[in-house]
């Protein structure tokens, strides 16, 4: 089976523990595997960040229950139910309406808040806008996290690429440089523009300039694609230089990547408008640090947990 969303492992996790077990958060992670019979396949699937789903979701799980006093420490790290969690086990059946009262449970026993007409109306707000979203503990924070910053990434990404189109040709032909030159192959310079040859830019990668790697840049609006006959004239301009990198700002048609990767003569490499920005934002050329996020997570080795 799939990976349980974040508001099926609650309940999934909380009848778990219905079996008296005292269990470590490694140890409910393990029996949950057995339990779901998840497969190799559900077990490497991970967020962005490289945190395996299922694990995630049943370790914010645990956190969630102890927090709402249906799982106690029984010592650091080692959980057991509770009577409490025994009872709402027994109550609710439906994972929907599980989460809902988990919440509003963690919301009250909070010892900072500040009363419960506020903590009710916060919880009927969210419901609310669950119902509208459909989404609303379908995934990890964890998850939540990841999937903000990839959507922030590729709105960087796209207005990166809206910039670049707004600018003159050999601004392109400078940024590719530029490019390559952060990524480390070595010194860089556009070629004459009045007499490039078709190409635009060459990277010296040592000091006495053996072996250098030719750039061609194309600035092409989305749909204009790339053909095998940019890259012949391309291939035809390298001479005897043994390795070329076409960029653009659109795409490559299929029978333009297919030539490229069987010509014997260099070693061509294709760089598309996706790729091209998420190799500036990889490598900080045209985007600057806004705000740094540190996500810290409980020392388990300073608390003696396993």
């Amino acid at each position: 089976m799939s990976v349980p969303t974040q508001t099926e492992m609650d309940l999934i996790v909380l009848k778990l523990m219905l079996d008296g077990e005292k269990r470590t958060r490694a140890q409910a992670k393990e029996a949950i595997r057995q339990q779901l019979g998840l497969s190799e396949e559900d077990c490497s699937l991970k967020t962005s960040s490289g945190v395996r789903v299922y694990e995630s979701r049943v370790g914010w799980s645990v956190s969630y229950l102890s927090r709402a006093e249906m799982l106690h420490a029984v010592k650091r790290g080692l959980y057991e139910v509770t009577d409490f969690g025994r009872a709402c086990a027994e109550q609710y059946t439906d994972a929907k309406a599980f989460y809902y009262f988990l919440k509003k449970t963690i919301a009250e026993r909070n010892p900072w808040k500040h009363g419960g007409n506020e903590s009710e109306a916060q919880t009927s707000k969210e419901e609310n806008e669950a119902e509208q979203t459909g989404q609303e503990g379908e995934v990890s924070p964890q998850e939540q996290i990841d999937a903000a910053f990839t959507q922030l990434n590729d709105d960087l990404q796209e207005a990166l690429l809206q910039s670049i189109l707004e600018k003159d040709p050999t601004f392109f032909e400078q940024l590719v440089v530029d490019l390559l030159v952060k990524m480390g192959y070595g010194q860089g310079r556009p070629t004459q523009v009045s007499n490039d040859g078709g190409i635009d830019g060459i990277i010296a990668t040592d000091a006495l300039g053996f072996d250098p790697i030719y750039v061609q840049a194309k600035r092409y609006a989305p749909g204009n694609t790339v053909g095998r006959p940019e890259l012949q004239g391309f291939a035809g301009a390298l001479g005897s230089i043994s390795r070329g990198v076409f960029i653009t700002t659109s795409s490559f048609a299929k029978s333009a990547v297919e030539w490229a990767s069987h010509y014997p003569h260099a070693t061509l490499v294709l760089v598309d408008g996706k790729r091209l920005t998420e190799l500036m934002v990889q490598y900080d050329l045209g985007v600057s640090t806004e705000r740094v996020y540190r996500i810290k997570r409980l020392d388990g080795d300073y608390f003696g947990d396993e």
